[in-house]
């Protein structure tokens, strides 16, 4: 479900999860109600796999370069060593920018 939906509707799962939950509790056939809405609900909502593309290029990603160091601009720098190593250089806070976003 969340491979389709996705960050389309984040409140999906809990719609799913909380289906389930009323299917075990109050069981069927009275839980049949709540499995026919969720199954609207779900059918109905946007759909978005972009989390699940994102996560499948990650993985070749990850297969193809083995583990890599964390990049220097996003690194922490609470030491002068630190900062003197570049550490947090030319890092972009998003809070800050007017989009709340960054490059």
């Amino acid at each position: 479900m969340s491979e389709d939906v996705g960050l389309a509707d984040t409140n999906s799962l809990n719609i799913a999860i909380n289906t389930f939950q009323a299917c075990k509790y109050i069981g069927l056939p009275e839980c049949g109600v709540h499995l026919t809405e969720c199954v609207i609900y779900l059918a109905c909502t946007p759909k978005s796999n972009s989390v699940y593309v994102a996560q499948e290029k990650t993985k070749k990603l990850i297969k193809k370069t083995g583990n890599l160091p964390v990049p220097l601009q996003i690194r922490n720098a609470p030491t002068k060593l630190m900062k003197d190593l570049h550490y947090g250089k030319d890092y972009q806070y998003a809070q800050d920018s007017p989009d709340k976003l960054t490059n």
